[in-house]
């Protein structure tokens, strides 16, 4: 049975595509600028396995875009899209909730 469109929770669908730890913490370090693979890696902290297939998903989702910066080396970057860029509100937000009701915890 199909769901019509009015049934469609769109928070619930902004999680499916965006709501993975590793989702999360890939657009969390694009936000600061574009990065390379190994970069990513070092940051997020992922396994390459993990962090490539979050890449993908996030590029065929259409939220970052994979460049390629050379030949030969190989070598490529990632960067947010301007659908990608929107989701930085809800960033914003989560860092405040983040500062208010985790770290203040921690500072106690």
């Amino acid at each position: 049975m199909e769901q019509k469109v009015t049934d469609i929770c769109p928070i619930v669908e902004t999680i499916k595509v965006i709501g993975s730890e590793a989702k999360l913490l890939v657009l969390r370090y694009l936000f600061d600028g574009s990065k390379g693979f190994n970069e990513l890696q070092r940051v997020t902290k992922l396994s390459s396995k993990t962090l490539s297939s979050t890449l993908k998903d996030l590029e065929e989702s259409g939220i970052i875009r994979r460049i390629v910066v050379s030949d030969r080396p190989f070598r490529v970057k990632y960067e947010l899209t301007e659908k990608g860029k929107e989701l930085k509100p809800l960033f914003e937000e989560m860092e405040k909730w983040g500062n208010k009701h985790i770290l203040t915890k921690h500072r106690q």
